[in-house]
């Protein structure tokens, strides 16, 4: 097992609680339930927050502690399948303009990204995932 398991238990109707070690929650659901993330919306909130928080340290030591970052996640679908996605696009939002040759640091982001960003990584190179179903 993970050294980060994560639990999901059924709460109702096409609804569920995700858990982890450390007290987190998160409620996920179908589309149609209120105040829930659907599976995809939690795969899009991990890849952006993986990049967020890779990026994070280059980012504080240009703009300073109090720095505004936010990351946009959004897919767009196979169309002749819509369970799978065809492509994620992650953007920043985030006012570089007051840091000196940006593109040096626009760089050390996407390179700090594609090397430690495990959620990216993993989904862009096809983790297999091994499914143990009841017998």
């Amino acid at each position: 097992m993970s050294s980060t398991p994560v639990e999901v238990t059924r709460t109702g109707q096409h609804t569920f609680t995700a858990t982890n070690p450390r007290g987190g929650e998160v409620t996920i659901g179908r589309e149609d339930a209120p105040d829930a993330f659907t599976p995809g919306e939690l795969l899009l909130a991990a890849i952006a927050a993986c990049s967020a928080v890779t990026s994070e340290n280059l980012l504080v030591r240009r703009l300073g502690e109090d720095a505004k970052v936010t990351v946009h996640a959004d897919r767009t679908k196979v169309p002749e399948d819509k369970h799978k996605f065809a492509s994620v696009q992650v953007s920043f939002d985030v006012d570089l303009s007051g840091v000196e040759d940006h593109g040096k640091l626009v760089d050390a982001m996407q390179r700090a990204i594609e090397k430690y960003c495990t959620v990216s990584r993993s989904v862009a190179e096809g983790t297999p995932i091994e499914l143990s179903l009841p017998r």
